[in-house]
């Protein structure tokens, strides 16, 4: 998989409750290496200039570092900053769940907010399933959507793949114990 071959794909939450912003899930821009089904060799700059094109405002990584480190997105940051990019970086461990739930419903919140203000949104962690979904299943839920639906829709839009393991028992959780 490589950016010329295989562009950068963002799939949209369209059927969103209500907020007048964009979101969007997507893989790890720029990584390189070998996954558990295909070999990436993807240009860092070209995928950040297509977020760019599609009017991305806020890039959500929730890769860790050493992950980062490993798929060779070195100069992530920097070339996001170079390119306009705003990133917001909130590290969870791969097929895992957030450790500090206060600082989760933060971004949570924030985020929310900045879809209320219309901003376009794009989370990814190295494949754009699981944590990506859950971030994005909580976001639903954070309007009124109860923790299954959101989570479908998630997973209709993206993956049926998309929030795994104990993810889709975080939702319901972060559901009951946040949402409105």
């Amino acid at each position: 998989m490589n950016s010329l071959e295989n562009p950068l794909c963002i799939d949209w939450i369209e059927q969103q409750p209500h907020w007048p912003g964009r979101l969007g899930l997507t893989i790890a821009p720029g990584k390189k290496g070998q996954g558990q089904d295909m070999a990436h060799d993807r240009d860092l700059t070209t995928d950040l200039a297509t977020l760019k094109a599609q009017g991305v405002t806020l890039l959500v990584n929730l890769m860790e570092q050493e992950e980062m480190h490993r798929w060779h997105m070195h100069d992530y940051h920097r070339e996001a900053a170079r390119l306009g990019l705003n990133v917001r970086h909130f590290p969870i461990p791969d097929v895992s769940t957030p450790g500090n739930d206060a600082e989760f419903h933060a971004l949570v919140q924030d985020l929310s907010a900045r879809l209320q203000a219309g901003e376009t949104i794009v989370i990814h962690c190295l494949g754009g399933l699981g944590r990506s979904g859950m971030l994005a299943a909580c976001l639903l839920t954070q309007h009124g959507m109860n923790a299954r639906d959101a989570t479908e829709l998630v997973r209709t839009c993206r993956s049926p793949r998309a929030v795994e393991a104990d993810q889709p028992r975080y939702v319901e959780t972060y559901a009951r114990t946040h949402a409105r």
